[in-house]
This record gives structure tokens, sequence and C-alpha cells, in this order.
């Protein structure tokens, strides 16, 4: 009887801790699928539709592109700088290259200082210099313009026509080189690339660049100045592509024009000296209200250009004891060689008995204008 007694006590125990162990087990599951639900909402976040679209746009915008680019190897090696200038100076620090997917023109910019100079911030006593290296390889002419026109103020053919020396290496070249007292630049244009090398040398510590552009003391190139030798080692270079072996000596190519430039700087010197006295002149009279030996017909004309290719006419015109209608002008612009580069016809109307109409107007002119001339028209 006593162990009956017991085995029921000892089986009531057990059917109470498994059904206390399951109510438990039912708890702890439901209290974690809460905790997961909490959690979820938690870390949960909506992105509006708007919102991943600008995301869209804004991956698909870029069309510049920075590339490995094959121009790289156009670049003068560290060793061949080394060779020009004896001894290790010049190391490049940075390279870029970049692919226009509207023109089509790629470009490749590099990046060379002066390794043997520390740049001094109190004084600029030693103010390191750096020379830039610019590729720019193109298909389509135009294109390189529109291209030019965005990065530069003025076109490729007034700057190559403005250097202080020009010269072409061959017949697919043009050439120049120009300097001031804070360097030099050396610019060429071939069927396909422009190259351009700057120099920033404010010490003078690679090339006398201060030197005159004109007279006995004028800057003159040999082998030593490092914008005209990087440039031909990159005409070189371009040759190799082409299978095409080749030898530039630029700077010697640039200094045998220098007497025929020199010629054009000094008719263009005399030509601008005689304009300037006109236009002050006429700036004179304008000033003092004085109208000289006053005649029929046109007098105080003047066509002046100012440096952004603006031309503004003025003038008047006397007329005699007959009273017109109508008076029909034709202005004709030339250039330096006193060739016609355009027309153009404007008309005075209403003109009573000795009566003075004046006239003033503006046109944009890229050509290389000089004067312009006025007739009435038969």
């Amino acid at each position: 009887m006593r162990n009956i007694v017991i085995f029921t006590i000892f089986a009531v125990l057990i059917i109470f801790s498994i059904q206390n162990e399951s109510f438990s087990q039912v708890q702890t599951d439901e209290e974690r699928e809460k905790a997961v639900k909490e959690a979820h909402k938690v870390y949960k976040r909506e992105l509006p539709e708007k919102e991943v679209k600008v995301e869209k746009e804004k991956e698909e915008e870029p069309e510049i592109k920075k590339i490995k680019s094959k121009l790289k190897k156009l670049l003068p090696t560290e060793e061949q700088l080394e060779e020009i200038t004896f001894r290790p100076i010049w190391k490049f620090v940075d390279k870029q290259s970049s692919l226009d997917e509207l023109t089509g023109i790629e470009t490749m910019s590099a990046l060379l200082r002066d390794i043997t100079r520390v740049y001094d911030p109190l004084v600029n006593k030693y103010k390191v210099s750096t020379i830039q290296i610019e590729i720019i390889k193109y298909n389509d002419i135009y294109e390189l313009e529109y291209y030019w026109d965005e990065i530069s103020g003025n076109s490729i053919e007034k700057i190559l026509d403005n250097g202080y020396l020009i010269g072409y290496p061959n017949e697919n070249s043009n050439c120049m080189f120009n300097h001031s007292s804070q360097g030099a630049v050396t610019l060429c244009k071939t069927e396909g690339y422009v190259i351009q090398s700057t120099i920033f040398d404010k010490y003078q510590e690679h090339y006398s660049y201060n030197k005159l552009k004109v007279g006995p003391k004028k800057l003159e190139l040999n082998q030593d100045e490092m914008t005209t030798r990087i440039i031909e080692i990159i005409l070189e270079n371009i040759d190799k592509e082409k299978n095409i072996e080749s030898k530039y000596e630029l700077y010697k190519v640039l200094e045998s024009n220098r007497e025929i430039r020199e010629i054009e700087h000094e008719e263009n010197r005399i030509k601008k000296n005689k304009i300037n006295s006109t236009i002050e002149e006429q700036n004179k009279n304008k000033l003092l209200g004085i109208e000289k030996d006053k005649k029929y017909g046109f007098q105080n004309f003047s066509c002046i250009k100012d440096e952004f290719g603006l031309v503004t006419i003025s003038g008047q015109f006397n007329n005699n004891e007959v009273r017109k209608d109508e008076v029909i002008l034709q202005i004709v612009f030339l250039d330096y060689k006193q060739n016609i580069i355009f027309k153009n016809s404007v008309s005075l109307v209403n003109i009573d008995e000795y009566e003075t109409k004046r006239f003033l107007g503006n046109t944009k002119i890229k050509e290389s204008f000089l004067t312009c001339t006025i007739n009435v028209e038969s």
C-alpha cells in the first residue's frame, strides 16, 4: 500500500513538470516571434519611387569617363627627360586620361615636378617648377573646334598665329613657341592630335625666359629648352605608332623661321602705331567737340575693334543744298593685307538741306581685321 501511494505522488509530479515545460516553451516561441516582428519594423525602410529614379539618373549622367588611355605611351619617359637634363630633375606626379563620348575626343594630361627643389612657404624663394603636358586626340576637326572653344578663349589657329616663333616639323604639323617672365609654352597641331607643353619657371632656374622678344638680347632656343624637347619626343612617338621613323629638332625648326617672324612683328608694330595715332586723333576731336574743315559728304569716320572682336563704326554725313530721301552707304572691311573681308550696306533716310546725320553701329569680326572704308552707293 505504501509503495502505491509513493508511485502515485511521483507520477503526479512528473505530469506537472511536463505541463510547465510545455507552457514555458509555447510562451518563449510567442515572445521570439513578437521580437522578430518588432525588429523587422525597426530596420524596414520603404524608398519612394522618385528617389530611386533620381539615383538611376545620376548613374547615367557622366559623359566624360576616366579611362586607361593608350595616349600614355606617347608621353616622354623619365629616362628620356634625364637624357636632356643630364641628371634626374623632372618626375611625374600625376597622369590623368579621359574620353568624351559626345565628341569622341580623348585626352591625356600629365604633371612633372622639379624634384631637386623644395617649396619655401615663407618667401617662395625656391618655389617648385612644374611642367604641364596635354595631349588631345581627335577624329573630326569640327568636334575639335567645338571642344577647344569650351576650354580656351582663343582658337587654336589664333594661338598658332600669335606665337613668338612658328614652324612646321612636317607637312601635317604646325607648331608655335611663346614665352613670358613666368615660363613658356610650345603647342603643335598635327593630323589627329593637339599637343601642348607648358613650363612654370618663375625664377628662371631651367631657362632664361625673361629675355626680350626683339633686339640683340632676345630669347633664342637651343637644345636645353624643355617644352620644345618634350613636344618633339611626343611627335616622334606619334610617328612610331604609324610605323614612321623620325627625328625632330623642333627648336631648330622654330629658330629657322625667326627672320620671317621678326619682319611680321615689325610690320604689325608699325601698322598698330598708325592705327593708334589715328584713333587718338579721332578721340581727341570728339572730346573737344571739333569738326575740322567741315565738308559735304562723310566726316569723322572710324572703325575701331576691341579685344572681343567687336568693331564699332561711327561717323557723320554732311548733306549739301539738295534734300535727299535716302543715302545708301557701303562699308568695306579690310585685313592687314588690304584684302576685302566682307561688305555691308547702311541707309540714311530723309536728309534735309545742309543737314548733318550721325551714324553708329557695331559688328562682330573674327578675321584679322585692320580697317574699313565707306562710300556712297550709286
